[in-house]
């Protein structure tokens, strides 16, 4: 299992629980969060109020054009026994993508240290030596 991290996502009016996963191969200068279009839909979020481009991103299934709105989401890490941010990100949306995912640059902001990729386990950089947190399930949209 990846790591997989449970986030609050902030679009406009809208508040969003969700898990995403930890892409490292997800690599981006600025903290970045790919959602699917599928998961505004669902949440009632207004694309047309965004401000935004679309851009080419390169994917492992070749390139894709993808709706990039600037600085429009806010992401916080949600667990049980904390939460880490508002991080201010880029919000990009996937019209293939089927899960929320995270940049290399957002995971970094987010504090979050891989433990292992197999299994997923993860910690934040300034949890307690010992402290090992579990992947959560995907969730697909």
């Amino acid at each position: 299992m990846a790591v997989r991290i449970r986030v609050r996502l902030r679009i406009l009016d809208k508040e969003i629980t969700t898990t995403a996963l930890v892409n490292t191969g997800f690599e981006t200068e600025e903290p970045q969060i790919l959602v699917p279009d599928r998961l505004l839909l669902a949440s009632g979020v207004d694309l047309s109020r965004l401000h935004g481009t679309t851009m080419e991103y390169g994917t492992a299934g070749g390139t894709i054009a993808m709706f990039v709105a600037r600085r429009a989401c806010k992401v916080a890490l949600v667990e049980p026994d904390r939460v880490v941010g508002d991080v201010v990100t880029d919000l990009v949306v996937s019209p293939v993508e089927r899960e929320v995912l995270i940049s290399d640059a957002l995971g970094e902001e987010l504090g979050i240290a891989i433990l292992s990729l197999k299994r997923g386990l993860w910690r934040l950089k300034d949890d307690p030596q010992g402290r090992i947190r579990e992947p959560y399930p995907p969730q697909l949209w």
